[in-house]
């Protein structure tokens, strides 16, 4: 048996073998734990999003225009009220969340239609001002297919390092293992399109990185939508399926 269909195994038998049996409904709070800190123009793709100042979310360049990011995060909590538009913004080209690269304000919300947490957990904002592209600010192509079991995912942002713990200064990453859907609703009760990411004890997302990328060949696979346990816990982080949405997503941020 080669190390990578071990490892595959391993973190398949943590994050879904011992939970058999199990019915429980994922916790929404979508979260880096255990990953490694960026460099400067390493992720061109990935903004912060921010309320009042303050960094809440990740979210994708698809365009100079248009971010992609979980519906959730523009969300007042529970509420059906978006938040307000005048204190919503992005940072692009920063691998800081509180500074440099460029800043923008959000002119309009377009949350999926059929938005329900965590059904259809997806969103775009249209920018009030185009980003100014260049080699640390650049759009993500948008995957065709989802990806198999097995598939390494990269996944970045600014979120708790681990449950309840400090938010980083710098945008964190790591590199895990995809679950189909097909595969991971054997074990945990999530809606029809979301695609699974694995890992093990003290890895995966926190707080804060809800609505950031997961990446496959340099493409846009997943939205950060929630995780089925605390952060850190070998329990699945659940994403939404970027090609499942593509022709929304497309069609939306066309004008």
């Amino acid at each position: 048996m080669t190390k990578r269909v071990l490892l595959i195994f391993c973190v398949l038998y943590l994050a879904l073998g011992h939970r058999e049996g199990e019915a429980q409904r994922p916790r929404p709070q979508p979260r880096i734990v255990g990953g490694l800190t960026a460099f400067k123009g390493s992720f061109p793709y990935q903004v912060s999003v921010q309320l009042n100042g303050g960094h809440i979310c990740g979210g994708s360049i698809i365009s100079k225009d248009y971010v992609l990011t979980a519906a959730h995060c523009v969300y007042e909590g529970q509420s059906d009220e978006l938040v307000p538009i005048s204190q919503l913004y992005i940072r692009a080209g920063s691998i800081f969340s509180n500074f440099g690269g460029q800043r923008r304000g959000v002119s309009e919300i377009k949350a999926h239609p059929s938005y329900n947490y965590p059904i259809d957990d997806i969103a775009l904002l249209k920018l009030a001002q185009p980003l100014k592209l260049n080699k640390e600010v650049a759009a993500i192509d948008l995957a065709t297919e989802e990806p198999t079991s097995g598939s390494e995912l990269t996944i970045s942002g600014w979120g708790r390092l681990s449950e309840g713990g400090s938010m980083p200064r710098v945008l964190q990453h790591t590199t895990l293992l995809g679950l189909s859907n097909e595969d991971c609703r054997k074990t945990v009760p999530i809606p029809g399109h979301v695609i699974c990411v694995l890992h093990g004890v003290r890895q995966g997302v926190c707080d804060g990185d809800s609505g950031g990328p997961a990446v496959l060949d340099k493409k846009l696979v997943g939205v950060a939508n929630f995780v089925d346990g605390q952060c850190g816990t070998s329990g699945p982080d659940g994403y939404a399926s970027v090609p499942y949405y593509r022709d929304w997503i497309l069609k939306n941020s066309s004008d």
